[in-house]
């Protein structure tokens, strides 16, 4: 309780950096993309090479913390090690007002958050099925890398065009790295690749709530209730949700997918 109140209070302490405020002599503020697992995210201008970054910041409950110190130079170092145009270049690091911070590649395009909510675009089966597919692929990546990436969501989800791009790997960790010690399981967190699957399904699931008219007075009734897909797609994600026997690998998620996708 008393761990919650310091963290309660020091995020109410937290300040961010302003609109035109100087990072580091270098690092002009344009605006606040966002706040993840470790850090305040923002669009900045590099004064320098006069080029577009993304820089994070990291936030005041994970500096009190070694852990979340730890997991910042983590999240730094496998961003440093992938080399794919889905996911973000690593540029640079640095300290500023004693807040640890780092720099990466701008991916252009809107997440899916705001393609489905402030955009109000609308998903067919296929269609969602088919970005999912181009997702999966970005997942195989790091788990060809062993890496689970464990926050798979709408948010974190970039397209621009028919590129799809993976952000935020606050969470990332390498396979057999344990963390759950909880006794209470959360299938989205664990350090395996059927956490990432697990995230698939809710991303698949967002898409295609898209094309959902919630009816008024209606009582809720479950995903395979409410939504008009195939057998195929309700078996698909039933396995990626862990309701069925789970999938084991990206090849077996791949090989459903493309029969979805092709037929």
């Amino acid at each position: 309780m008393f761990k919650r109140i310091i963290l309660g209070a020091a995020n109410l302490m937290e300040k961010g950096f302003q609109q035109n405020e100087i990072i580091a002599e270098r690092y002009r503020i344009i605006s606040h993309l966002g706040t993840g697992s470790y850090g305040n995210s923002y669009l900045v201008m590099d004064q320098v090479s006069q080029q577009q970054k993304v820089l994070k910041a990291l936030r005041i409950h994970k500096r009190i913390k070694k852990s979340g110190k730890k997991g910042f130079e983590l999240e730094k170092t496998i961003l440093k090690s992938l080399k794919h145009p889905g996911f973000p270049q690593y540029y640079e690091d640095g300290i500023y007002k004693s807040i640890p911070f780092y720099t990466m590649e701008y991916m252009k395009g809107k997440n899916f958050e705001q393609l489905i909510f402030q955009d109000g675009q609308k998903y067919t089966e296929i269609e969602a099925f088919v970005i999912a597919y181009k997702l999966l692929e970005l997942i195989h990546y790091l788990h060809e890398h062993r890496l689970i990436h464990r926050d798979i969501r709408i948010p974190n989800v970039i397209a621009d065009d028919s590129r799809i791009a993976l952000i935020d790997l606050g969470l990332t960790r390498k396979c057999g790295h344990d963390r759950d010690n909880q006794t209470k399981r959360n299938l989205g967190k664990e350090v395996n690749p059927q956490a990432d699957f697990f995230g698939l399904g809710h991303f698949l699931l967002f898409l295609l709530y898209s094309n959902y008219t919630f009816p008024k007075n209606q009582k809720e009734s479950s995903w395979e209730e409410e939504l008009a897909i195939s057998l195929h797609a309700k078996h698909i994600i039933s396995r990626l949700l862990q309701l069925r026997e789970c999938y084991e690998s990206c090849a077996q998620v791949k090989s459903d997918m493309k029969l979805l996708i092709e037929k």
